[in-house]
Protein backbone atom coordinates (compact mmCIF):
# COMPACT_ATOMS: atom_id res chain seq x y z
CA UNK A 1 0.00 0.00 0.00
CA UNK A 2 1.29 3.43 -0.95
CA UNK A 3 1.77 5.84 1.97
CA UNK A 4 -0.69 8.27 0.31
CA UNK A 5 -3.38 5.54 0.38
CA UNK A 6 -3.23 4.95 4.12
CA UNK A 7 -5.68 7.73 5.16
CA UNK A 8 -8.15 6.43 2.58
CA UNK A 9 -7.86 2.87 3.90
CA UNK A 10 -8.34 4.11 7.49
CA UNK A 11 -11.34 6.18 6.39
CA UNK A 12 -12.91 3.17 4.70
CA UNK A 13 -12.46 0.95 7.76
CA UNK A 14 -13.80 3.60 10.15
CA UNK A 15 -16.74 4.40 7.85
CA UNK A 16 -17.73 0.74 7.43
CA UNK A 17 -17.69 0.25 11.20
CA UNK A 18 -19.82 3.36 11.74
CA UNK A 19 -22.36 2.36 9.09
CA UNK A 20 -22.66 -1.18 10.47
CA UNK A 21 -23.34 0.27 13.89
CA UNK A 22 -25.72 3.04 12.83
CA UNK A 23 -27.75 1.11 10.28
CA UNK A 24 -27.51 -2.48 11.55
CA UNK A 25 -29.51 -4.52 9.04
CA UNK A 26 -32.21 -1.93 8.39
CA UNK A 27 -30.72 -0.25 5.29
CA UNK A 28 -28.46 -1.61 2.58
CA UNK A 29 -25.22 0.27 1.97
CA UNK A 30 -21.86 -0.05 0.28
CA UNK A 31 -18.55 1.77 0.50
CA UNK A 32 -16.51 2.30 -2.66
CA UNK A 33 -12.89 3.43 -2.84
CA UNK A 34 -12.21 3.21 -6.58
CA UNK A 35 -12.12 7.03 -6.63
CA UNK A 36 -12.96 9.16 -3.65
CA UNK A 37 -14.40 7.21 -0.72
CA UNK A 38 -18.19 7.07 -1.21
CA UNK A 39 -20.86 5.53 1.02
CA UNK A 40 -23.90 4.59 -1.05
CA UNK A 41 -27.31 4.18 0.53
CA UNK A 42 -30.61 3.67 -1.34
CA UNK A 43 -31.55 7.37 -1.27
CA UNK A 44 -28.21 9.16 -0.95
CA UNK A 45 -24.47 9.11 -1.39
CA UNK A 46 -21.95 10.49 1.04
CA UNK A 47 -18.59 11.24 -0.55
CA UNK A 48 -15.33 12.31 1.04
CA UNK A 49 -13.08 14.85 -0.63
CA UNK A 50 -9.52 15.02 0.65
CA UNK A 51 -7.48 18.21 0.45
CA UNK A 52 -3.75 17.89 1.10
CA UNK A 53 -2.00 20.90 2.55
CA UNK A 54 1.30 21.84 4.14
CA UNK A 55 -0.03 21.03 7.63
CA UNK A 56 -1.72 17.73 6.72
CA UNK A 57 -4.96 16.84 5.07
CA UNK A 58 -8.57 17.88 5.59
CA UNK A 59 -11.79 16.05 4.70
CA UNK A 60 -14.97 17.51 3.22
CA UNK A 61 -18.14 15.43 3.47
CA UNK A 62 -20.45 15.80 0.45
CA UNK A 63 -24.07 14.69 0.67
CA UNK A 64 -25.70 13.86 -2.69
CA UNK A 65 -29.23 12.80 -3.64
CA UNK A 66 -30.40 11.91 -7.13
CA UNK A 67 -26.93 12.74 -8.44
CA UNK A 68 -27.01 16.32 -7.15
CA UNK A 69 -25.02 17.86 -4.31
CA UNK A 70 -27.34 18.63 -1.41
CA UNK A 71 -24.81 19.85 1.17
CA UNK A 72 -21.10 20.00 1.93
CA UNK A 73 -19.63 19.85 5.42
CA UNK A 74 -16.08 20.43 6.57
CA UNK A 75 -13.23 20.77 6.42
CA UNK A 76 -12.62 18.16 9.07
CA UNK A 77 -9.11 17.71 10.44
CA UNK A 78 -9.55 14.07 11.45
CA UNK A 79 -11.15 11.01 9.96
CA UNK A 80 -13.11 10.47 13.17
CA UNK A 81 -14.70 13.92 13.02
CA UNK A 82 -15.67 13.41 9.35
CA UNK A 83 -17.21 10.01 10.12
CA UNK A 84 -19.10 11.48 13.09
CA UNK A 85 -20.79 13.83 10.63
CA UNK A 86 -21.77 10.85 8.48
CA UNK A 87 -23.34 9.12 11.47
CA UNK A 88 -25.78 12.02 11.73
CA UNK A 89 -26.39 12.19 7.96
CA UNK A 90 -27.38 8.56 7.40
CA UNK A 91 -30.68 8.98 9.26
CA UNK A 92 -31.40 12.65 8.49
CA UNK A 93 -34.01 13.67 5.94
CA UNK A 94 -32.43 14.67 2.65
CA UNK A 95 -33.92 17.94 1.50
CA UNK A 96 -32.77 20.36 -1.12
CA UNK A 97 -34.23 23.21 -3.07
CA UNK A 98 -33.92 23.52 -6.80
CA UNK A 99 -33.71 27.13 -7.85
CA UNK A 100 -33.45 28.81 -11.15
CA UNK A 101 -32.28 32.16 -12.49
CA UNK A 102 -34.78 34.84 -13.22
Amino acid sequence: MDVRDEPTARLRRRLETALESALTDTVSWTVATDGPVVARLPDREIAFERADGPDGYRWTVVLRADGSVVSKFGQFETIDSAVEKVESLVRADVRYTVCCDG
